[in-house]
């Protein structure tokens, strides 16, 4: 009996001394706020404003004066005009292998002149303009990007994405950001699962697998 009340004393002390990261989000991003002052992955970021620092997810963090990328100042970056997009909008069950894991800080994000993804510049881009439209598509005023990567055919006018996977303008049908050259653009649906179809043939997964 007095054993087990030590035990149980022993691991009390433990866990109210053990330290622990303020919130989930603080866990998940490796930033952590201490004492005063900001860390990640336990290393100082030295030139962070405890008061105004904010985890935004994904690695992403902003303060008054500065915008983060695991813990490293993001040169030419206006904190008050950042904002992190969210690509991930959650495909349906059945179509999670299209999309696989993301990386926990992808995606868009945009600062009051500039569109960024993955922490990369695009170049061009106008952030004025600029709307993310899920499944890793975005698109301004003359542009579309999958993933970051322009996708030089795509007419933005007319551009949509339809689920899946599958988006399309006007004029034609892609897959992952990937032009499906047979594809109807004028017909084209989406049919869930996985599956697409036109006037003419059916697609899984951006392969056409009928005639």
């Amino acid at each position: 009996m007095k054993r087990s009340l030590v035990a149980k004393m022993a691991l009390g002390a433990f866990l109210l001394l053990s330290p622990m990261p303020l919130t989930a989000q603080e866990y998940r991003t490796a930033y952590l706020l201490r004492g005063g002052q900001v860390f990640y992955d336990d290393m100082p970021v030295e030139a962070a404003d405890f008061r105004t620092f904010r985890i935004l997810g994904r690695g992403y963090a902003k303060d008054r004066y500065h915008v983060y990328l695991d813990g490293r100042i993001l040169a030419y970056v206006d904190p008050a005009g950042f904002r992190l997009y969210d690509d991930g909008r959650a495909p349906e069950d059945d179509d999670a292998a299209v999309y696989g894991q993301r990386g926990r800080h992808s995606g868009y994000f945009k600062s009051n002149f500039d569109v960024f993804y993955d922490g990369r510049k695009l170049e061009g881009a106008s952030a004025g303009t600029f709307r993310e439209m899920g499944a890793g598509y975005a698109k301004d005023a003359f542009r579309v990007y999958y993933r970051g990567r322009l996708l030089g055919d795509a007419s933005s006018n007319s551009f949509q994405e339809i689920g899946g996977g599958y988006a399309k303008d006007a004029f034609r049908v892609y897959y992952c950001g990937r032009k499906l050259d047979d594809a109807s653009a004028s017909t084209f649906q989406y049919a869930g699962k996985g599956y697409g179809r036109d006037s003419f043939n059916t697609y899984f997964q951006g392969r056409k697998i009928s005639d």
